[in-house]
């Protein structure tokens, strides 16, 4: 999400004069777009600020983000910030910058989090393959041990229409695939008495003939267990033009850590949801997060979460280990574990999650995948992406931003390996 916002902010920068120059190069403003999901993410955007002005030292430094939000007097004490602004208004940063540059006087705007508004931002995508669209932000879930809501204020999305004008403009534009995104995707339209599903169904009637052929498809971003309705499920099943892959969150595998952890379903139910939607689709790609370390969590309880994670079949686990954030409910909460134990669950959980996205992987060998051409990595190697979200390589040559139907027929690691069935055709 902030590789999006970080993106349209550089547009706005464009839109107002200003020349965006490469990650690297030297420059006379520098923009540092932070995030505060984690204990390292404040501690990396700190040591970047640091470096920005020990190497430019005359150049002027902007910092925005969730981190700013959330603690805007830590940021503005940071030597060499000229500038601090949050999530809330941040669409408006380079009339601020040009406020500083006339007056020379140090600046903080950090408006309260339930100021913010949904900001629409233009990014340009330069590979003309994949393209993002954020079409909600913000969150009202409040699970214990995230400060997100704290950065990023309450839900709002983008009207419809606004949504189907950027989609129409990605597919005129010649872009293959457009992900949908969202910091709480599956509460898109709650603020204004819409609906995720309803979205996609209005996306199915007036783009139809943008999807004929298969020329272009949509990929959903991380959608929440007790998002995927009936109602939704039934418009996932029937649009082909939705990669089947979900991203849906588990946390843990344990009743009580969910409990803990303010979040609003059980293992069992998340376990009846992959049931029904491999029902109808037996290979849909499911990845997931997976946190470890949380205050309390027994060995029984890590266990719990083992267990649960065996019997899954995720094409993809991202695990994470606990990390405090100040003003959270989980911060305050008593059994917090040393740092070495996590670290030896987190190792464990890893080894497990590897078992498990390998045998999903196994599972696609010899079958048939859409792969979006993406790049040449070596003279005659391209890599491209299915649309289960799983990287595949192809050797022949190709043209990036097409796609190429293929034969899976290397599965142990990613990338797996593709023979386009063109290739095949031709050898019988």
């Amino acid at each position: 999400m902030n590789q999006f916002d970080t993106a349209g902010l550089a547009e706005k920068f464009r839109e107002r004069g200003f020349e965006v120059v490469s990650p690297g190069e030297q420059a006379d403003i520098y923009v540092v777009n932070t995030c505060t999901v984690t204990k390292t993410a404040e501690q990396k955007a700190r040591q970047l600020i640091r470096k920005i002005k020990r190497e430019d030292p005359g150049a002027v430094l902007a910092v925005t983000g969730c981190y700013a939000q959330t603690n805007p007097e830590s940021v503005k004490a940071l030597p060499g910030v000229d500038l601090v602004t949050g999530v809330a208004g941040r669409e408006n940063l380079p009339e601020l910058v040009e406020e500083y540059l006339a007056s020379g006087l140090p600046l903080a705007q950090v408006l309260p989090e339930e100021q913010a508004e949904m900001g629409f931002y233009r990014p340009v995508f330069t590979d003309k393959t994949r393209a993002f669209l954020k079409i909600e932000d913000g969150c009202d879930s409040y699970c214990s041990y995230c400060k997100i809501p704290f950065a990023r204020g309450p839900v709002r999305s983008l009207p419809p229409p606004m949504v189907l004008a950027e989609l129409r403009r990605f597919f005129d534009l010649g872009f293959k695939e457009v992900v949908l995104v969202g910091i709480h995707l599956g509460h898109y339209g709650r603020d204004r008495g819409w609906n995720l599903a309803g979205l996609l169904r209005m996306i199915v009637q007036e783009m139809a003939e943008a999807f004929r052929g298969g020329s272009f498809r949509l990929r959903l971003g991380s959608l929440e267990p007790v998002d995927i309705t009936a109602e939704f499920m039934e418009v996932f099943f029937k649009a082909g033009f939705l990669c089947p892959h979900l991203h849906i969150p588990l946390q843990s595998g344990s009743r009580s850590v969910l409990a803990r952890m303010n979040r609003p379903y059980t293992p069992e139910e998340y376990a009846r949801l992959l049931a029904d939607l491999r029902r109808h689709l037996p290979d849909l790609a499911v990845s997931t997060d997976l946190m470890v370390g949380f205050p309390g969590e027994s060995e029984e309880e890590f266990q719990e979460t083992l267990d649960f994670l065996e019997k899954q079949e995720f094409s993809r686990v991202h695990v994470f280990p606990f990390s405090p954030r100040e003003g959270t409910r989980a911060a305050e909460m008593p059994g917090h574990l040393p740092r070495r134990v996590i670290e030896e669950r987190k190792k464990a959980a890893l080894a497990v999650a590897g078992r498990v996205a390998a045998g999903y992987r196994q599972g696609l060998l010899g079958k048939t995948e859409e792969v979006l051409v993406e790049e040449e990595t070596a003279p005659g190697c391209w890599e491209g992406l299915s649309g289960r979200y799983l990287r595949v390589r192809l050797e022949g040559s190709f043209t990036g931003g097409t796609f190429v139907p293929v034969r899976i027929i290397n599965a142990d690691r990613e990338p797996l390996l593709g023979r386009p069935l063109e290739k095949e055709e031709e050898k019988s």
